[in-house]
């Protein structure tokens, strides 16, 4: 979902061979594809990385069910303003979590990553597998290497005041109906939410996703998939090792949108002030363990894609 979903998106206006096997570069050849047992949770994510040494805040956080043999997707969008438990730092928003694991660790991924795991497990009681991460500007360069993401979109969306990367405010609009992105557009697209709150953001950001997987699916793309997902590998952090980035590459067009479904946790959250008095969401944990375990295994059959403002 992180590593060949977003990276496996290929627009039909490049040109490649369909009928050709891709070269593979020279330190790939003794890649082999990993066996992996059983449904796997991953966390996907995209972090609001700017200059360094400022904070890397979760801007979007999804935590993701994948079963290969079974070839579905189950995915959970958690807002960051979620308020929990970060183990080892005290309550905060669950955008912090990335950022006090990697700072500790002198800027390392792994104990990013790592926290991130442990926040999830000990809040939601799930166990997670793999992290999977890109960031602003890698989410950016994915896209315009595939050439944009085409989209749908719903309504029309403008806003005077969309924050850039500088700390600074540009005005955007994205019309009703169909239209190609490019990797700013799509960044713009999926984080801009001034006009709709969250919901709306989590709205564009399925869009987004659903449209990616639809490439990333189609047969003509299977032989390029792989060559794409390691010519962007440096836009990527994820403790995933080559073996099942391979695996889970080659296992994309087996996949499709109608065995894809997607929950938020809206109806588990209510708008809450924190200790220090910042905006946050408060979660009903006495009911979203249950639900995000049940709806992670299948027993709660329920799609929350979001399709209207």
């Amino acid at each position: 979902m992180g590593a060949s979903a977003i990276a496996g998106s290929l627009r039909s206006r490049l040109t490649f061979a369909q009928d050709t096997t891709p070269t593979p570069d020279p330190a790939d050849a003794n890649i082999k594809p990993a066996t992996i047992n059983g449904p796997q949770t991953l966390i996907v994510g995209g972090l609001d990385t700017r200059k360094e040494g400022e904070p890397e805040n979760s801007d979007v956080l999804m935590l993701v069910r994948v079963d290969l043999d079974a070839k579905t997707l189950r995915v959970i969008s958690i807002s960051r303003d979620l308020y929990l438990e970060i183990p080892g730092f005290g309550a905060d928003k669950i955008t912090r979590a990335y950022d006090f694991g990697s700072k500790a660790q002198n800027g390392k991924f792994k104990a990013g990553a790592e926290l991130m795991k442990a926040t999830i497990e000990h809040n939601f009681a799930v166990e997670v597998d793999n992290v999977c991460l890109t960031t602003f500007t890698g989410f950016e360069q994915i896209v315009d290497a595939m050439g944009g993401v085409e989209v749908d979109n719903p309504y029309e969306v403008s806003d005077a005041e969309y924050p850039t990367i500088d700390y600074g405010y540009t005005s955007i609009d994205f019309p009703a109906g169909p239209q190609t992105l490019t990797g700013e557009q799509a960044l713009q697209f999926c984080r801009t939410r001034h006009q709709d709150g969250d919901p709306g953001r989590v709205m564009r950001q399925q869009i987004v996703l659903r449209a990616l997987l639809d490439d990333a699916a189609n047969p003509d793309n299977a032989d390029t998939l792989w060559n794409i997902v390691r010519a962007n590998k440096k836009t990527v952090r994820t403790d995933l090792g080559p073996s099942k980035q391979l695996t889970y590459t080659l296992a994309v067009p087996g996949f499709s949108n109608d065995n894809v479904q997607f929950a938020t946790l809206i109806d588990y959250m209510y708008a809450d002030t924190a200790p220090d008095g910042s905006w946050i969401y408060s979660g009903v944990w006495d009911q979203i363990p249950n639900f995000v375990a049940g709806f992670l295994d299948g027993s709660i059959n329920v799609d929350q894609t979001i399709t209207s403002g």
